[in-house]
């Protein structure tokens, strides 16, 4: 060894207990835990390419822009299945005119005025690529073919801790799942709102 330090000045100094360092301990493994319903900050893909545009029923723009958490918690947790229309509607909170991508927008502080035209706002869409916003996300379990749905994590099925279970038994007993068994509905995580960024 060519790095060696004299440390005899530091007087009679206490020998500790042998460590083998060729023996690497294992850290715990944290256990997975499914977010809860709150606001996160999330950031938007490092790409929004051509590919996540397409058309809604109606004709209208839609963008598919599945966020990861990146905080408080469940960090790296991805919001699957994140789809915006440029459909406008009034706000019935507000009275004014939006959209989900007028939302999604005023979320990353984009306050250009949206034209109608979907480049634009595709344009617009795209440019939000690897920036943070926040949203209120909450939980959702469906089954489309007997159009059951269960939205908000506090109408799930209690887990006995204060929490709630991120599951639920389809209502009808006679859904059955893949193994015969009543069907099982697991939660998504997905964003109820966008929260507009104040400049």
């Amino acid at each position: 060894m060519s790095n060696l330090v004299d440390i005899s000045a530091l007087g009679n100094l206490e020998p500790v207990q042998a460590i083998d360092l060729s023996v690497v301990p294992e850290a715990p493994k944290k256990a997975f835990s499914f977010p809860r319903a709150g606001v996160y900050t999330i950031v938007a893909p490092e790409v929004i390419p051509a590919e996540a545009f397409g058309k809604t029923q109606a004709g209208n723009l839609s963008a598919r822009v599945d966020p990861k958490i990146v905080g408080p918690t469940n960090e790296g947790y991805e919001l699957r299945f994140t789809n915006l229309s440029a459909k406008v509607y009034q706000d019935s909170r507000t009275g004014l005119d939006t959209s989900q991508v007028a939302q999604y927008l005023q979320a990353f502080g984009i306050t250009e005025q949206l034209t109608g035209d979907p480049q634009q706002a595709a344009n617009l869409i795209a440019s939000t690529a690897g920036q943070t916003a926040e949203v209120y996300a909450d939980w959702v379990a469906e089954h489309r073919p007997s159009k059951f749905k269960l939205s908000g994590m506090k109408n799930f099925p209690s887990d006995g801790a204060g929490g709630y279970v991120s599951y639920i038994e389809h209502p009808d007993p006679d859904v059955q799942g893949p193994t015969g068994d009543r069907l099982r509905l697991r939660a998504n995580l997905v964003v109820k709102r966008w929260i507009a960024k104040s400049n």
